[in-house]
């Protein structure tokens, strides 16, 4: 198995889809920092409390959503992910990859890895995304602490973790990029469904996205916005959501993951 996870984390970060999914994203933060931060720095120096807005915790992309930028990277991020290796699944059954691990009795070991890069190619990219866009915009916004009642920052009491963000911010974005990263790993894993109907690239890489897309429409055209991961994973929480919906949300990825890899590690339509 560790043959095959150094093999398969090789091919998932080491790949020209990888490196055009970062440059997209760097430039995205970069297009990002030159319209909404770089423009005020000019009022950075000596500025007082009125001017707490200009606080790196309330300017990165994950922490507005007023922003053409924030709202595509969270409409399109499930796409980013899944571009570098999402259809390697698809692409294993055609080659005849995959069949040489269940010949040569290695399908558990080969599949169960293929999940956990899957997940990890996910995780990252998402994390390097925002961990980016706030070192950037930290490069010329200072890090100062949000405060309650002041209207300046987009987190409200009826958010998750309001009361950590205003009182320990950098600890509440590091745990809100954790989760972020929780979730989109696990929806990264979703290209494997595409397996039960097709072995066409294409939709393999669409998957984690149409999956996605299904709780945002579902909760946009129903009014409840709070099943609508594109909003609520957003360390601004554009719409607010609970505990329970978040959970559910991974656990059920978490589910048809599992289910999906040990019906394929039965059935030998799984690699062929």
């Amino acid at each position: 198995m560790r043959r095959y996870f150094r093999m398969e984390l090789k091919r998932a970060f080491l790949n020209k889809r990888m490196i055009l999914v970062l440059l997209i994203l760097v430039g995205l933060s970069v297009c990002h920092y030159m319209e909404h931060i770089f423009p005020n720095r000019e009022y950075i120096m000596g500025m007082g409390d009125g001017y707490g807005y200009l606080s790196s915790f309330n300017g990165w992309i994950g922490g507005e959503w007023g922003s053409l930028e924030a709202t595509w990277l969270y409409l399109l991020i499930p796409l980013f992910c899944a571009l570098p290796y999402g259809a390697s699944w698809a692409y294993d059954c055609k080659s005849g990859i995959g069949a040489q691990a269940m010949i040569r009795g290695e399908k558990a070991a080969f599949l169960w890895t293929k999940i956990a890069v899957s997940f990890l190619s996910g995780a990252a990219i998402v994390m390097f995304a925002l961990w980016f866009d706030f070192l950037l915009t930290s490069s010329t916004y200072p890090a100062i602490t949000p405060k309650v009642g002041m209207g300046l920052s987009f987190v409200n009491a009826r958010n998750l973790l309001n009361g950590l963000f205003y009182e320990h911010p950098l600890v509440y974005i590091s745990i809100y990029i954790g989760i972020n990263g929780l979730y989109f790993g696990l929806l990264n894993t979703l290209s494997l469904v595409s397996r039960f109907f097709t072995k066409n690239n294409y939709i393999a890489i669409l998957t984690p996205f149409l999956y996605y897309m299904v709780f945002h429409c579902a909760g946009t055209t129903s009014g409840h916005m709070e099943w609508a991961a594109s909003g609520f994973l957003s360390p601004a929480q554009r719409y607010e959501t609970t505990w329970f919906i978040l959970i559910f949300q991974i656990l059920l990825m978490l589910v048809i993951s599992g289910l999906s890899t040990r019906r394929f590690i039965r059935e030998e339509e799984g690699l062929l």
